[in-house]
């Protein structure tokens, strides 16, 4: 069984991030200056929301430029999500890709940026499973990969639609997606911080968007396919969740 942790599912960030380079790199920026800051900071007027299992996801596409005279070590990146004026969650940035060519997504870490140095990669947002999430999504999905393979191994070979797990080993999947998703419809405002050094500098901006209706019925039909394995035991093209239109908020 594969142990490995789900943000190292490189199958799953490499579908999810490799057309969110593609696309967030080719759309117009909306920049901002951080004043009286040292740091020009810009983001596409596109993000991506998705989710795995109802977990949310945000992908930005985010370019960071040092216009100091002095170097800043970037600690973390963040985005604090609001909708229709309540607080839902905070997601740090978790992975990011090297370039829009990149098929496995590298782990945020700090990293510094001398002046004039720039850093420009797609990033995602989210917060991790914790370890009893973990290993509960772990067994899941072993149970029901069990069952769906015990029944292709059973049917003839003229068969050929898709198998469909027991409603009891689908429930768990069920159950994580309602209590973990997040995207329905709604204005949304998102707050963008940059924690840096020297001292405890922080960089922020609002953004707005708006998550209408059939947005948020896409992106809840990928759990119809966790019946099948899609979205657990194996990833799908149209999981890779929904673009909006972004701008800066006015407050």
């Amino acid at each position: 069984m594969d142990t490995s942790p789900l943000y190292l599912d490189w199958q799953f960030w490499s579908a999810l991030g490799t057309v969110t380079a593609i696309v967030l790199s080719q759309l117009p920026p909306v920049k901002l200056w951080f004043r009286p800051r040292r740091l020009e900071v810009e983001v596409h007027s596109r993000i991506q929301l998705t989710h795995k299992v109802g977990n949310p996801n945000v992908g930005m596409f985010v370019n960071l430029n040092n216009i100091g005279g002095r170097a800043l070590q970037i600690r973390s990146i963040e985005i604090e999500i609001v909708r229709d004026g309540k607080p839902l969650l905070t997601l740090p940035a978790q992975n990011y890709f090297e370039n829009t060519a990149s098929q496995a997504a590298i782990l945020f870490v700090p990293f510094s940026l001398r002046p004039g140095d720039s850093w420009s990669h797609p990033v995602i947002f989210l917060n991790l499973f914790d370890r009893t999430d973990e290993k509960f999504y772990r067994e899941s999905e072993s149970a029901l990969k069990k069952d769906i393979q015990k029944k292709l191994n059973t049917r003839s070979k003229e068969e050929n639609e898709l198998v469909v797990a027991e409603p009891e080993l689908v429930e768990p999947f069920t159950k994580m997606f309602n209590k973990l998703f997040i995207w329905n419809p709604g204005e949304y405002v998102i707050k963008l911080s940059v924690f840096a050094r020297p001292g405890n500098t922080v960089f922020s901006e609002k953004y707005r968007f708006t998550l209408f209706e059939s947005d948020s019925e896409e992106l809840k039909s990928q759990s119809e396919d966790y019946k099948t394995g899609g979205g657990i035991s194996y990833n799908l093209d149209s999981h890779i969740g929904v673009f909006i239109p972004i701008s800066k908020h006015k407050t």
